[in-house]
């Protein structure tokens, strides 16, 4: 046999069983073997498997394991049944075969060059009930965005998607699949088969790629939980690649899809180029995930999570830096094209007593009707000493840290007296001036959107209450040694005293 197909098996709808192999019957190329793996699914999988498969006219085998192992343990038990065959793909229970599936990536794999490990396709989305999401001429132009990249990006981000066909040299070079990243093995084995050769994108929809259905892996483990997984195998791979920035900058942003772009190209076009860029989306219910997921540049490390405060995503975030030294930076703002080069130079000639280096930013009104209006320079102060930092009552932008004391601090604050908190920036600020020296340059090199006058919300009202515990907790940690004093503008803290 030519083709040789592993179908690994868990618990799972009959219906979706029996969609899938009538798929796969409905073949039109017929010189490949199956292999099911059942792998310690319940009875009623089991039993569904068995009836399913009994209309199957190809050679099939069917491995039933009681005790489940995983899906990458499974994929190579079945592939060590198929080393007769020239090539290899896998395929998911819930999924649905178009009929020119295995004959499509033949034609291909025979016309391609020797060099070609991997061939993958376009794939449609189906609900649960088999139903398609996307108008056909929108899709299509969606997973040309998502699957056209060179191999590099992989790193960024898994652009395989479910329809694919590799050579078994390849797959024996790469060692096969690593039972040790669970759901996003599929994942981490890419990355290591692209070592071996190049890869080919067919332009032709060859699978129904099935979401939400309840039994799934990726319904089970979520978007974020794939994300994070994901990026983890990543980093792996860039540690084995000795692929190590100088800088790391930590992006969080929500719902800035207007706005996000300018931020990564401000990022990405830095005369400094030896970075990486974790981009953390929180919960963004606009494009802005995909317009990072879609930047073609394996410096990217996009990762999301559904919910949380600024503080909660830049310790997510902590978890992916690579870097000696973190640079802060809000979705919607942007960088001078130096700020890089000039901080990092700052820091280098600093010795390690030394755990911030800030600068001078720009505030920039955002008009509807107008655009960007440009604003006034905010600079930095020198401070003296930690109190001298306090009454400032301000974090200034940009910073970089040096990474190993913000894990010695175990990263931001996220929450103070049991609440989520705001003024994490703050804290952060007064945390690293009680232990640590820092260095103001006094260059502007951020740019801060700042966008019409609105009412106060109820955000910034609890941000000042915030403020005002921020001050009394650190004062406390400190020895109570002063008292603080507030002068307030209606809800606003406006200036910080200390008697």
């Amino acid at each position: 046999m030519t083709i040789g197909v592993v179908l690994p098996v868990y618990n799972q709808d009959p219906a979706y069983i029996h969609e899938c192999l009538g798929a796969m019957e409905k073949q039109v190329y017929r010189d490949y073997k199956l292999i099911i793996v059942i792998d310690g699914a319940n009875e009623e999988t089991a039993e569904a498997v068995y009836n399913a498969s009994s209309i199957l006219t190809i050679p099939y085998r069917i491995i039933y394991r009681k005790k489940n192992m995983g899906i990458a343990y499974s994929l190579n038990e079945g592939f060590s049944y198929l080393k007769d065959c020239p090539y290899l793909t896998w395929i998911s229970i819930d999924n649905r075969q178009d009929p020119l599936f295995l004959l499509t990536f033949y034609n291909h794999i025979q016309q391609a060059p020797e060099d070609t490990v991997l061939l993958y396709s376009y794939y449609w989305l189906i609900d649960e009930k088999g139903q398609r999401f996307a108008d056909e001429t929108q899709w299509l132009q969606t997973m040309e965005t998502l699957m056209n990249r060179n191999k590099e990006e992989i790193l960024s981000i898994c652009f395989v998607g479910a329809s694919f066909l590799f050579r078994q040299s390849a797959f024996k070079k790469a060692g096969g699949y690593d039972t040790s990243y669970g759901v996003v093995s599929d994942y981490e084995f890419w990355i290591r088969l692209m070592e071996q050769g190049n890869i080919q994108l067919i332009r032709h929809t060859l699978m129904e790629y099935r979401v939400n259905s309840a039994l799934s892996l990726t319904t089970i483990t979520g978007a974020q939980g794939l994300y994070l997984q994901s990026m983890k195998a990543s980093l792996d791979h860039r540690k084995k690649r000795k692929d190590i920035p100088d800088v790391t900058v930590l992006i969080t942003t929500h719902n800035h899809g207007a706005y996000i772009g300018k931020c990564l190209d401000s990022v990405l076009k830095q005369t400094h180029s030896n970075i990486h860029v974790v981009a953390i989306d929180i919960g963004s219910t606009d494009d802005t995930l995909q317009q990072i997921t879609n930047r073609n540049d394996p410096r990217v490390i996009p990762l999301h999570i559904a919910s949380g405060v600024k503080a909660e995503a830049l310790n997510a975030g902590l978890e992916y830096v690579l870097g000696k030294y973190v640079l802060e930076l809000d979705g919607d703002a942007w960088l001078d094209e130096r700020a890089v080069e000039t901080m990092l130079f700052d820091f280098e000639r600093l010795d390690k007593s030394y755990g911030l280096v800030y600068a001078n930013k720009r505030i920039w009104y955002d008009n509807p009707s107008s655009g960007l209006q440009k604003g006034p320079e905010i600079k930095g102060i020198h401070y003296t000493n930690k109190y001298h930092a306090l009454t400032g009552g301000a974090s200034h932008s940009p910073r970089m840290f040096r990474k190993s004391i913000l894990e010695k601090l175990d990263g931001w604050p996220a929450e103070l007296n049991g609440e989520a908190l705001l003024a994490s920036d703050y804290m952060m600020f007064l945390r690293i001036a009680d232990a640590y020296k820092m260095n103001w340059i006094d260059v502007v090199l951020y740019h801060e959107r700042k966008y019409e006058e609105e009412n106060i919300t109820a955000d910034q009202k609890l941000y000042n209450t915030q403020l005002r515990a921020v001050v009394q907790h650190q004062l406390q940690v400190w020895g109570n040694e002063m008292f603080p004093e507030f002068k307030m503008d209606g809800d606003a803290i406006v200036q910080i005293s200390l008697v």
